[in-house]
């Protein structure tokens, strides 16, 4: 039995069997029956990206009668070009706008989402940088019972606080000379 490579566009998804069906460039654009998307991993580790989207155009691999086969996968063409054509960079844009890339000849990693980021762990975080580590936003809460700072601290403004302040001496913010 044979197999046929063909080209066509998305024109319907399944999400929960992750499965699409294509307009078929070479078959007068007829719809295929429903294809698999090949999934990296379905057991013990399991990953389900993102399916292709309605119109992105693809290729299929068919069985000769045309009934059974798998999407392959999208690809680009002069009118859909990739967006990136450096070799050194791995570029993901969502169609929200969130942008990731990873320049490996730069070594810089950046994700520019347009919403927020939420990061959750089940044990500690660690955060080591090579260079001083800067935070912008226009203000911050820390939600912590206890921090221990290890090292010099500089303060470029007023500090309020509710609570006793007191030095390893056991001076207060009430003492006075």
């Amino acid at each position: 039995m044979g197999v046929e490579l063909e080209y066509g566009e998305i024109s319907a998804v399944d999400y929960p069997t992750c499965r699409v069906r294509v307009r078929l460039d070479d078959r007068d654009r007829v719809e295929s029956y429903w294809l698999n998307v090949p999934q990296r991993n379905t057991q013990g580790t399991q990953r389900r990206p993102l399916m292709p989207e309605l119109g992105e155009q693809g290729a299929v691999l068919l069985d000769a009668d045309g009934v059974g086969g798998v999407y392959l996968g999208g690809i680009y063409s002069t009118a859909e070009p990739p967006p990136v054509v450096d070799e050194d960079t791995d570029y993901v844009r969502f169609s929200d706008g969130t942008v990731s890339t990873y320049d490996r000849a730069a070594g810089v990693m950046t994700l520019d989402c347009v919403g927020a980021v939420l990061l959750k762990c089940g044990r500690n975080v660690t955060v080591e940088a090579g260079e001083p580590l800067v935070v912008n936003a226009p203000s911050a809460t820390l939600n912590i019972l206890q921090v221990t700072l290890k090292g010099n601290l500089q303060v470029d403004g007023n500090i309020d606080a509710t609570g006793t302040i007191m030095d390893v001496g056991g001076n207060s913010k009430n003492h006075t000379h």
